[in-house]
């Protein structure tokens, strides 16, 4: 039976309840005109990597989104006192794991430009790397020089009066890695979103034990006017089943609800549509057991002007007779930053769907997609309108499918 659980705050690097006390709690050391700005750094699944090391030097934030570098009035979080930076594992930060990045007094008001600032490899020795699955190869991920002066997240935040603020740096590792074809490098393109102050949580788990392994479990927001997929959590599945997405920013009243989509290589995907996420909660799935299906891999090239990687992604609209149709990512993938290649692996069963709350079916058509392939987007796991898309079903076998945008 699906329920929401209520859960006291606690305190600690790696707690989840270390983002879900909102502004307006009990300040640490703040006075009448000025507050505290906490940063905690998380992370979605990644994509054939065992490891993906990054190395943050600072925090910097502005009052105004338009502020520039050398522009006066930035305050700044020094994550590490040596000046070096704190050495991150990215695919460590999941299932509601949080890396405190540290906090520092500010004047109390409105806040509109948030930036990370990572390590340059040429002056920290493995500031930034990961590891190949495949062969256990350590890599060193290539940075954009740009990317120095930090990255910059547009998000306005506000900071009371003898309050805590906390905020949670989303780092997309799977987006934000990207092959630079034979050469050998990989290019560190960071993809980061930032989760606001009041947040909840969504917890369950998966079966069978062959499927935990390769499981992930992402949440995400369709909205039909516009067509636009948005994926705004995701994380992988422990090896005991049990997952957890934590923080989950809570959807606003007259947005659209949350759809909760469940799938690991080889099973066909779950699909919770009205997922609930309420202000200090863990909303409950009930324990999910993965059909087997036959998976249709599509692959190819797409040819872009300019240099760098496209998101590919498969959006697969699901009927169910008894809720309105939804859309959902069902693949993603990032092409290769000089061939262009990609491959997408997807399952040619039905998804199986339902309501929070309600028993599953399955939904229909089997095997049909969209795929859409656009630049990466600026936020991650926002789908835009630009680029090349076709629809495809993948119910015959492979395909491939060459692309210009």
């Amino acid at each position: 039976m699906s329920l929401i659980r209520r859960w006291i705050p606690i305190t600690g690097v790696a707690a989840v309840a270390a983002v879900a006390a909102a502004c307006g709690g009990g300040g640490s050391g703040g006075d009448a005109d000025s507050g505290v700005l906490k940063v905690s750094l998380t992370d979605a699944p990644a994509c054939g990597y065992d490891n993906v090391w990054i190395t943050v030097t600072k925090v910097r934030v502005h009052r105004s989104d338009a502020a520039g570098d050398g522009d006066a009035g930035w305050s700044e979080i020094a994550v590490d006192s040596s000046g070096k930076g704190r050495r991150v594992d990215l695919l460590e930060l999941q299932n509601g794991v949080m890396a405190d990045l540290g906090q520092t007094a500010l004047p109390a008001g409105r806040y509109s430009q948030v930036r990370l600032v990572l390590a340059d490899n040429r002056e920290v020795a493995g500031a930034n790397q990961l590891v190949l699955s495949a062969t256990g190869e350590v890599v060193a991920l290539d940075t954009p020089s740009a990317q120095q002066s930090g990255l910059k997240l547009k998000h306005s935040f506000e900071v009371q009066p003898g309050a805590e603020a906390d905020l949670v740096l989303d780092f997309d590792a799977c987006r934000s890695i990207v092959k630079a074809g034979n050469s050998g490098k990989y290019n560190l393109k960071p993809v980061v979103s930032v989760i606001p102050i009041l947040t909840g949580s969504i917890a369950g788990a998966v079966d069978p034990e062959a499927a935990r392994g390769r499981a992930s479990v992402s949440l995400q927001r369709f909205d039909p006017t516009s067509g636009a997929v948005s994926v705004i959590r995701a994380t992988s599945v422990r090896p005991d089943g049990s997952w957890l997405l934590s923080p989950v920013p809570v959807p606003p009243a007259n947005g659209a609800g949350y759809n909760l989509v469940i799938g690991a290589s080889g099973y066909g995907n779950v699909v919770y549509t009205n997922v609930p996420v309420a202000t200090g909660a863990v909303t409950e799935i009930p324990d999910v057991s993965l059909e087997a299906a036959d998976m249709a891999q599509i692959s190819g090239k797409v040819a872009r002007v300019g240099t760098g990687s496209a998101e590919i992604r498969a959006l697969q609209r699901i009927e169910s007779g008894g809720t309105p149709d939804v859309v959902i990512e069902a693949g993603f993938a990032m092409s290769d930053a000089v061939t262009g290649g990609y491959v997408l692996e997807l399952p040619r069963s039905a998804a199986r769907i339902a309501p929070y709350g309600s028993s599953l079916s399955d939904g229909a058509p089997a095997g049909v997609y969209d795929i859409v392939v656009a630049p990466p987007a600026e936020s991650a796991g926002t789908a835009g309108t630009a680029g090349a898309a076709e629809t495809v079903d993948v119910g015959p076998g492979n395909l491939v499918i060459d692309f210009s945008v």
